[in-house]
């Protein structure tokens, strides 16, 4: 049985979890985590990480041992994985796409059919548009076809968010991802969302973004996007998100987001995502620094040597590294660059083709 110690792996995040049960149910290895999430002002399993435990414990008939609330340890003894048709409710604003991190490994070997309740648009984690626009059709180039239906927005701290997400079982071994040249900006995409406030503030955030990103594009050289989805008379969620995506003629695609809290004025909103997306094309690295850490263990399981030029190496990428590799250490990894500078991670993979 393999053992991690939360803390002694960077920031003892929920990301060690999440990356460790996904593969531990791939390659059904058994595993035994401890000090889970003890670097956190409220550490071991909370309610949206008992919910994934579960969640895919039940696609792969695992043992479970302390999955309880607060747990600080857990022990993941998994089977084989069987194609799955899964209704979820996460109960609170816990995070859908943490949830299907964890999930996608699994969806290299059997299809996935997952209806979830919870939330799609909140702090410290990937939005709802992100897994859309980013991180789904870089998997695509790889060979992994999936697919997401954003239902219903997700606001912290009643969630209440709802997506559809299905996988098709793919021909592996996946293939290596490539991401060298960024190519020309051909259009930014905005996403500007609001419910249970006046739809006014979703086009305020929308035009303050505009706003920001003309004054630093040169010759304001691209296409604008505009998609506003608001839904004032709803009340079960209450809150407002930007996100942006510009994509390039490469086909590749780097992100910024912000969402809004009381007090906090629509227009800061805008600005504050556009200053996000404007430091990564700065940057002029073609991986987005958000895709770098999510993208590795995919990477770690393709044929061929994957190549990521990050506009930032964040210590969830450095954490991904080091728990792929208690899994796989099979596989070659190597970092070129400073934490929270650009850089450029290499990664060998083991050319996965599934288990007898």
């Amino acid at each position: 049985m393999l053992e991690i110690d939360c803390s002694k792996i960077n920031e003892a995040g929920g990301q060690i979890l999440r990356t460790s049960l996904g593969l531990s149910a791939l390659l059904r290895k058994e595993v035994k985590i401890t000090h889970i999430r003890s670097g956190r002002p409220n550490p071991g399993l909370q309610p949206q990480h008992l919910a994934s435990v579960n969640t895919i414990a039940s696609m792969c008939s695992a043992e479970l041992e302390q999955a309880n609330p607060n747990s600080s340890s857990l022990v993941f003894k998994p089977g084989k994985i069987i194609p799955s048709q899964l209704s979820v409710n996460i109960g609170t604003a816990g995070s859908l796409s943490l949830m299907l991190q964890q999930l996608l490994p699994v969806s290299l070997v059997e299809k996935i059919e997952l209806r979830a309740q919870g939330g799609t648009h909140v702090s410290f984690s990937p939005s709802m548009h992100f897994m859309q626009e980013v991180l789904f059709p870089q998997l695509k180039r790889m060979g992994l076809h999936l697919d997401l239906d954003l239902l219903q927005f997700g606001f912290f701290p009643k969630g209440n968010g709802r997506i559809f997400f299905t996988s098709e079982k793919p021909k592996l071994p996946l293939k290596a991802l490539k991401l060298s040249s960024l190519g020309k900006l051909s259009y930014i995409k905005c996403y500007s969302i609001c419910s249970g406030l006046p739809r006014e503030i979703a086009f305020v955030q929308a035009n303050s973004a505009l706003k920001s990103l003309q004054k630093k594009i040169p010759d304001n050289d691209f296409e604008f996007v505009e998609q506003v989805n608001a839904t004032p008379t709803r009340k079960d969620t209450i809150g407002t998100a930007l996100d942006l995506f510009a994509y390039f003629d490469s086909g590749l695609v780097l992100a910024g987001n912000a969402l809004g809290e009381k007090g906090k004025p629509a227009e800061q909103v805008g600005q504050e995502a556009a200053d996000n997306l404007l430091t990564q094309l700065e940057a002029q690295k073609s991986c987005d620094l958000h895709l770098a850490d999510q993208i590795i263990p995919f990477c770690a399981l393709a044929k061929g040597e994957s190549e990521l030029r990050v506009s930032k190496i964040t210590q969830h990428c450095l954490t991904n590294i080091e728990i792929v590799k208690l899994f796989l250490p099979e596989a070659e990894m190597s970092v070129h660059g400073n934490l929270n500078e650009p850089g450029i991670i290499k990664i060998k993979g083991i050319a996965f083709t599934g288990l007898p």
